[in-house]
């Protein structure tokens, strides 16, 4: 029987060998494409011909994907899920030991969505409530449903889970939670592009649509698409602003099949978004990229991290927006292009703000951190901070009560939680 995560790891393997083929040589339905990354970085690093352990126990070592949040506590929560069960798990000791796992879900037909940009996840609520969310799909199908669960006795049960909406198709949700409580929730849906499909019409990608919940995760009202035609594989990030709205990123589909990134704050009644493009790479790819934005919010304004292979230009880059996504600053190189930067991710802790990404040297990827203590205009030197010879999973920060930290899990060491450093000398570092 081949094991949970040796299956995942020739998948990535042949799924990332199609991706590349259609970049290369042509057009093809994006909705039909691949659930794979878009970088030959992924290709390789996938799967290193490394024998793959059975390793289907219900713990964080055995996921290929996991999703971290902190309580005001201080307590690591972890969603996550192996095979076909959604897990929760805590630890007391910065991910060292984790508790027994409650168990979200276990599904019988076809597979929860968590590969690369999609993941189950995780919320802790300041009054302990834990809010758990998980996408479920037919297999070999991109159309979705999300579910929520919620645990108010400290992640011992969670309650029955809850679709999101019953129909339309849904992916790549993201929540984040104001100062008051409310929880802010965005996600990609396919309602739109089904009944388009249904009248024969055409439509691309997705639409972008954002719901709230005022009773800590029992409830979502005002669910609505409030903006058509967003590339559907790939996911979208949040964050907070300054006045305590959300802000969200994705991939949008411009015309032409052009992919590029967009980034919006909702308004206080969530009936509209406002901001922008955030560059123009002119990506023209009738195929599915795999490859979301990070985003990060703190007093100097919006930052955004995204991957292109545009005619404008190519790899991984950063902006950073003063005015609420009217304009933002010139598109600056992140990474070393010999090494296939990637899947980049940005956090702002207390003043300093982080940027984390993937690169690959042929046999071993690496996490490469940035710092930044006057908001984005400059940056330490990239420091790696953990690396690994085999499949890993994409790099994700989370704030907690003892600064930022990177989480990790790899194919061959399992999941990592690394502090990141708190100054410009310990980032300097190695």
């Amino acid at each position: 029987m081949i094991s949970g995560r040796m299956h995942m790891s020739i998948a990535r393997l042949i799924a990332s060998a199609s991706i590349l083929a259609l970049v290369s040589t042509g057009p093809s339905r994006a909705e039909n494409a691949p659930a794979a990354p878009a970088t030959p970085a992924e290709a390789k690093a996938g799967h290193n011909g490394h024998a793959a352990p059975a390793c289907n126990d219900p713990k964080p070592d055995c996921a290929m994907t996991a999703n971290p949040a902190f309580d005001r506590k201080g307590r690591l929560w972890l969603a996550f899920s192996v095979e076909k069960s959604v897990y929760v798990a805590s630890s007391a000791d910065g991910g060292k030991n984790f508790s027994a796992p409650a168990t979200i879900a276990t599904i019988g037909d076809g597979v929860v969505d968590a590969h690369g940009d999609a993941r189950p996840k995780v919320v802790a609520l300041d009054d302990g409530t834990i809010l758990a969310s998980y996408t479920t799909r037919p297999d070999k199908q991109m159309i979705g449903t999300i579910f929520t669960s919620r645990s108010t006795d400290g992640g011992k049960t969670f309650s029955a889970p809850q679709p999101m909406l019953t129909e339309g198709g849904q992916r790549f949700d993201a929540f984040v939670v104001s100062p008051r409580g409310r929880i802010y929730g965005g996600w990609l849906d396919k309602t739109n592009a089904l009944k388009a499909k249904a009248e024969g019409k055409e439509f691309r990608g997705s639409g972008v649509a954002f719901g709230w919940s005022d009773d800590k995760g029992v409830s979502f009202s005002g669910k609505k698409i409030l903006l058509d035609h967003a590339c559907e594989c790939c996911r979208m990030s949040a964050a907070l602003d300054k006045d305590g709205l959300p802000v969200f990123a994705w991939r949008q589909v411009f015309d032409g099949e052009v992919r590029d990134h967009y980034a919006a704050k909702l308004s206080a009644d969530g009936a509209a978004l406002s901001g922008g493009r955030v560059s123009d790479d002119d990506w023209a790819i009738n195929s599915c990229p795999h490859h979301g934005p990070g985003l990060a919010v703190d007093n100097a304004g919006w930052h955004l991290a995204w991957f292109t292979k545009g005619k404008n230009r190519q790899g991984l880059f950063y902006a950073r927006s003063a005015d609420g996504g009217k304009t933002f600053s010139a598109p600056e190189k992140i990474g070393d292009d010999a090494r296939a930067p990637s899947h980049p991710a940005l956090l702002s802790v207390k003043g300093r703000l982080y940027r984390v990404w993937k690169e690959f040297d042929g046999t071993t990827t690496t996490i490469p951190m940035q710092l930044s203590r006057d908001g984005g205009k400059s940056w330490s030197a990239p420091r790696v901070m953990a690396q690994t010879a085999d499949a890993s999973d994409h790099p994700e920060l989370v704030a907690g009560k003892g600064g930022a930290y990177l989480s990790w899990v790899t194919h061959k060491e399992g999941y990592r939680l690394l502090p990141l450093p708190r100054d410009e000398k310990s980032a300097a570092a190695q």
